[in-house]
């Protein structure tokens, strides 16, 4: 096909259009960038089209990207990028102008829908554009419409002359050529948002899905976004994965557990205790895992920032390569910040830097990703973005560590993910544990279709019996004397308590004495937590809650617990003998807790475990696994199961209205009621911080921010101890550097 017009015939160079995408990027630079991309999308997700069950999808996603930009023709944006912003905005929507070059397509009226919804939404879902652009019935909407739609005519002959191009960039990006297209005229614009966004949406609303409201439009959505996305950021394809994992974990030998994970194929439980090398063996699982392209994502999940943060560091490390590995977790910025911050970088270098880093991280970009399950959660309750996120997940192989650490709910919720995850989206899973009860293995079996196990025989198991176990009659504050006496025997020990304020209170009776100590809990500021953890390998005494029990890389030569469930008791001794010295190291469990432990652990749990480590002196390793399922051989009861069987109950029809194009706030708004906390500053710090925000320096800002849980918040709230100013909730409590907030302390307002 051979057309002539403003640029000659297709044998002159087209491909230096004078229409702006940006400021300083042509809209067939930015085209063509965002093809790359998609060439390499392509490649890592082959199976796309037959997950979804269209079969010439690629083509609809190349015409939605060749495509997506055409709105910016309109001369007033073409003013607007010009003079800038400020002197000329726009006030409107390119991609609505966008979308009406489907009538050029010659396809049937579904896949011009299709395309075009991906066009139209690719900035606002519909909701947006209900709101505030709609075409349709508004008189005004349609006014404007018309009014803006005009501003295409002075540039349309040369967006017309940029179809020429169709044919090459298909025969380049896609791998054949396509020429199904047809020249049309300005009156020829489909009004998208009219004939299809508005029915699209009304679908939803009478529960009538299409195709569109699934996986199709999930994936055209999702990898246009990230097309879009990375070539702004001058990133034209997607990383893929190590080539060879065994080249990186080059061991004169691999543990047996390791071994088995790497020949394995598809999902898999391991069950290995703390410092055995799973960490290794999961990267292997993943390697012998890959497709041949090594374009399959893996998503690394832990239950906790600190481990995070360390995992994070670690891979990186491993690695060599620091742009292979992404960070998610809702202090990442701030983890960031302290890692990339010295005394001679600019505060605007480092922020800009960490925008990149965070960006990168949640496009579809980097192999390894390093969150929690609630980046992946957030997803599957149609956050802003979601359908990027689920894109990329497709094929995913999702290791999850130590998964016995979640509650009912959550454990609950992890499940049903990863059902439509292996169902729906090609994903694998290893699951991980020092820990985990049969019951749950079995829920996990029986839901996920796990068959294959890998652990330790009993032979290499009994290398790694580290402990002998006292239940010490009494509490903790009985009983001082001993830990004196470990300290003073040179010992360095952990403590770790059930609650923030009994900690509190045993570090108070504790430190005064020994001068290298440190406590470690849920209510320090960031800026101080992040000094505590820096400092954990050089301490005598560590205090801390549950936040030291899983994953720390911390080595200590004895232990004091507070009772509980034998699951969280086996990752707090973790934390003493990890580096198995010769000798066994003793860790004490006292028999009695505070009146605060039940909001905390079920009685009933802790009371099973009390019981049956009254008959352990030397904790075997392959003990560990007979204990955990006499404690909870009943599964799930009371509360928690309620909470367990309520989330399988509901969140089938729930997810079923996470539909493409579409953000739903109220779904939107149940994820982040997950989160049973509230972040707060103290009150004595208001000034720190608040000057911090308008000096513009916002990582140094959170460095004041800590947790409460909403019980907490609104006790506080009707005592009169919360203050509400600049979008931020002062707390008016002691608050130490040491020791933390302390909720059963008023601050002293003089201060």
């Amino acid at each position: 096909m051979k057309w002539i017009g403003v640029f000659g015939s297709m044998d002159n160079d087209i491909e230096t259009g004078q229409l702006l995408a940006k400021p300083n990027e042509t809209l067939l630079k930015h085209t063509e960038n965002s093809l790359k991309v998609f060439k390499s999308i392509k490649k890592a997700y082959p199976n796309v089209p037959e997950l979804c069950g269209v079969e010439n999808f690629w083509e609809h996603l190349f015409y939605s990207i060749f495509l997506h930009d055409f709105g910016k023709g309109a001369t007033g944006f073409q003013k607007m990028l010009k003079e800038g912003n400020q002197k000329s905005p726009w006030k409107y929507r390119h991609e609505i102008l966008s979308a009406g070059f489907i009538s050029a397509l010659n396809y049937d009226q579904q896949c011009k829908d299709a395309i075009g919804l991906a066009i139209i939404t690719h900035h606002k879902d519909i909701n947006k554009l209900r709101e505030r652009y709609n075409t349709f019935p508004s008189p005004p909407g349609k006014k404007l419409y018309q009014k803006k739609l005009s501003e295409l005519e002075p540039n349309f002959e040369e967006l017309l002359n940029y179809f020429i191009l169709i044919e090459k960039w298909s025969n380049e990006y896609l791998g054949y050529r396509l020429d199904n297209y047809r020249f049309i005229s300005i009156n020829d614009l489909e009004n998208v948002y009219k004939d299809s966004a508005r029915i699209y949406y009304n679908e939803w609303e009478d529960e009538e899905y299409t195709a569109l409201h699934g996986k199709y439009g999930v994936f055209l959505k999702g990898f246009l976004n990230a097309c879009d996305h990375l070539a702004s950021g001058s990133k034209y394809e997607i990383l893929t994965g190590i080539s060879d994992m065994r080249a990186v974990y080059d061991f004169p030998e691999f543990r047996k557990v390791q071994e088995e994970a790497a020949k394995v194929k598809g999902s898999a439980f391991l069950t290995s205790p703390t410092g055995s090398g799973k960490t290794e063996a999961s990267l292997l699982w993943s390697d012998n895992n890959q497709n041949s392209n090594k374009s399959k994502r893996v998503f690394y999940l832990l239950p906790y920032t600190a481990s995070i943060n360390a995992m994070y560091k670690r891979l990186q490390k491993d690695f060599k390569n620091k742009d292979l590995v992404g960070l998610l977790h809702g202090k990442s910025s701030y983890f960031l910040y302290k890692e990339l911050s010295g005394d001679n970088i600019d505060y605007d270098t480092v922020k800009s830097d960490i925008r990149e880093i965070r960006s990168l991280s949640k496009k579809i970009y980097r192999p390894y990703k390093i969150l929690t399950p609630f980046q992946i959660m957030k997803a599957f309750f149609g956050s802003r973005g979601f359908e990027m996120q689920i894109s990329e997940m497709t094929n995913g192989l999702f290791i999850l560590d130590e998964i016995h650490a979640y509650d009912a709910h959550t454990t609950s919720l992890i499940l049903e993910i990863l059902k439509i995850l292996k169902n729906d989206y090609n994903a694998d899973m290893l699951v991980m544990s020092a820990t985990l009860p049969t019951f749950i293995k079995n829920l996990f079996k029986e839901n996920l279709g796990i068959t294959t196990e890998i652990k330790m025989d009993k032979t290499e198991l009994k290398e790694f019996t580290r402990h002998k176990v006292s239940v010490v009659p009494g509490n903790i504050m009985d009983n001082l004397d001993l830990i004196f006496e470990d300290l003073e025997n040179g010992k360095r020990v952990l403590i770790v308590c059930n609650t923030v304020q009994r900690a509190q209170e045993v570090f108070e009776e504790l430190f005064g004495e020994i001068e290298n100590s440190a406590l470690l809990h849920s209510r320090f500021m960031l800026g101080d937590r992040e000094k505590i953890e820096r400092s954990l390998d050089t301490l005598d005494l560590l205090v801390g809650t549950q936040a030291i029990e899983v994953s720390l890389d911390i080595d200590y030569d004895v232990l004091y617990s507070e009772p509980a469930p034998i699951d969280a008791l086996i990752q707090r001794f973790g934390r003493v003998n990890r580096k198995r010295r010769e000798k066994l190291a003793l860790v004490n469990v006292f028999s009695e807790g505070s009146e605060s432990d039940k909001y905390i652990y079920t009685p009933e749990l802790v009371a099973k475990t009390l019981a049956s480590l009254e008959n352990v002196e030397v904790l075997e390793e392959e003990l560990i696994q007979n204990i955990v399922d006499d404690v909870y051989g009943d599964g799930y009861f009371g509360k928690d199961k309620e909470e367990f069987e309520r989330v399988q109950k509901h969140f089938e029809s729930f997810h079923r209205r996470i539909v493409p194009f579409i953000n739903d706030k109220g779904s939107e708004m149940e994820f982040y009621s997950l989160f049973k906390s509230y972040e707060v500053v103290p009150l004595r710090y208001k000034m720190d911080y608040l000057k911090e925000l308008e000096e513009k320096r916002y990582f140094e800002a959170m460095s004041y921010i800590l947790h409460i849980s909403t019980r907490q918040f609104k006790k506080l709230e009707k005592e009169d101890n919360i203050e509400h100013d600049m979008e931020t909730y002062f707390v008016n409590m002691v608050y130490d550097e040491k020791v933390g907030l302390r909720l059963d302390r008023e601050e002293d307002c003089m201060i």
